[in-house]
């Protein structure tokens, strides 16, 4: 048995080396391989001695001659191909000047020898007497000082221009310069009086609209004139029931509750314009109601003016359940309808603020005009008054009681009532004065009104915050009496 294995063992490796010779033999040659056979069939010289650079296949096979590389790098040079470097002659004056006979011979035999060759460049000529030729074209450089003769011949044109024409320019110029000067002397006062611009610094703030201030006080001096707004003199004049005492309690009782609430005072100024406005308007309130519709006003002033208003359950709670909550929903609904929902209508606080930006007033100065539009609002006297002049007037007492030390720019510190606020406010010391004397008359008689219980504003502007400004000796001085009983100075 193990002779037959190693006859099986050595028959199975001679049958596997047979099988790799057929392997072997069966395989495509590669890349080199071919490559080697064409090299070991062609030349033996050029192998003996060393293929110099350049040596191709082409060289070593005639068969490879016709095969083209497929990236032509065009560094060699094509051989037996003689290259003749073709010189231009520069053409000279003497060649230029030809007859027309030698130049067309000329032209012929160029195109026999050349046919395939560019047209040549024509050169206009021209033909004078004899045969002699004269060239139309100009060389560079005659080109050249031509263009700066021609430049400097418009230059000299230009001024031969300017200078005839001199005279008439200066007569039409007189003509401008006199229109200047009548535009400066015809300038608006306000830029010759030196008004000062208050807003000049208010750009960087978007909530001062510096651009649309004006605008916006001047459609409100026009807004609190219109019908719908004003109030009449002697406005009570045709109530049965209802008489300016009545006012007077009423309106100093919503003082007092206003405070109690720590409302903001527009919504107490609302308050009372919308009672007086809705008691213009309807004759026919009961006494027993007066009430209803003050609490009602500043019920609807609260949620005009306030951001977080009180509920109507607390208005029920200071009339001491005097009025139900359905009460006053009903009038609320009444005072609305009555006055066609215009609400908004312009307050003394609205003008006052502005008017201290243009006096530039003091604090002391800005709290007595404040106490001041509130004694006014209480004094039916003066309810028939715009908003706008009982916020100048009561600006003009305070300014003269407290003078402010400097007012700007514009020189005039002495004076009470400036320019500027004369262009800001659209008022004149002369036009304030009916209501500067009114507003010291009730200055006056607040002694008289604490004995009445009419002490609300009193008692308010009498406290720390406030600077006490109510008790100040000056209010009780001979001051008032001058600005009743003198002239108003300026």
């Amino acid at each position: 048995m193990s002779r037959i294995m190693r006859i099986d063992e050595n028959h199975a490796s001679a049958n596997l080396n047979e099988g790799l010779k057929k392997v072997v033999a069966a395989r495509r040659p590669v890349l080199g391989e071919l490559g080697n056979k064409v090299v070991r069939h062609g030349s033996q010289d050029l192998l003996m001695k060393g293929a110099e650079k350049g040596a191709s296949l082409k060289n070593a096979n005639a068969t490879l001659k016709n095969i083209k590389p497929r990236v032509d790098t065009r560094w060699r040079k094509a051989e037996n191909v003689a290259v003749a470097a073709v010189q231009k002659k520069p053409i000279t004056r003497t060649d230029s000047v030809k007859t027309v006979s030698d130049v067309k011979p000329a032209s012929i035999a160029g195109a026999k020898n050349q046919p395939t060759a560019p047209e040549a460049v024509k050169v206009n000529v021209q033909l004078n007497k004899g045969n002699e030729v004269k060239h139309v074209g100009l060389k560079r450089e005659e080109s050249q000082l031509s263009l700066r003769t021609l430049a400097k011949q418009n230059r000299k044109g230009q001024q031969k221009i300017s200078c005839s024409s001199a005279s008439s320019s200066e007569e039409i110029d007189i003509i401008p310069s006199t229109k200047k000067t009548e535009r400066l002397d015809t300038h608006s006062q306000k830029l010759l009086e030196s008004i000062e611009n208050i807003d000049i610094n208010d750009a960087w703030n978007p909530m001062l609209v510096s651009e649309y201030v004006n605008d916006i006080y001047r459609y409100l001096n026009r807004l609190e004139g219109s019908p719908g707004y004003a109030l009449s003199e002697n406005f009570l004049d045709g109530h049965k029931e209802i008489t300016h005492k009545m006012r007077h309690v009423l309106i100093d009782w919503i003082n007092e509750v206003h405070t109690q609430f720590k409302l903001d005072i527009d919504t107490y100024h609302m308050t009372v314009s919308l009672i007086d406005r809705y008691l213009q308007k309807v004759k026919t309130v009961p006494k027993k109601k007066l009430q209803l519709v003050g609490v009602t006003a500043m019920f609807i002033a609260s949620k005009y003016e306030e951001l977080f208003p009180p509920e109507i359950h607390d208005f029920v709670f200071i009339t001491d359940d005097t009025y139900q909550k359905q009460q006053i929903l009903e009038m609320e609904k009444e005072i609305v309808k009555q006055l066609e929902f215009n609400l908004g209508k312009p307050l003394p606080t609205h003008f006052l603020r502005r008017f201290s930006k243009a006096a530039k007033a003091s604090d002391v100065n800005h709290v007595l005009a404040k106490y001041l539009i509130e004694l006014a609002s209480v004094d039916y006297t003066t309810a028939h008054y715009k908003p706008s002049e009982i916020a100048a007037a009561a600006l003009y007492i305070s300014l003269y009681l407290f003078p402010v030390s400097s007012r700007g720019t514009n020189g005039s510190s002495g004076k009470i009532w400036t320019r500027t606020l004369e262009h800001y406010t659209h008022y004149s010391v002369h036009d304030l004065v009916p209501i500067v004397r009114r507003l010291a008359n009730v200055i006056k008689s607040v002694p008289k009104m604490m004995e009445k219980k009419l002490k609300s504003p009193w008692l308010k502007y009498s406290s720390s915050k406030l600077q006490c400004i109510s008790t100040h000796p000056k209010l009780k001085g001979l001051e008032i009496d001058v600005l009743i009983e003198r002239e108003l100075p300026q």
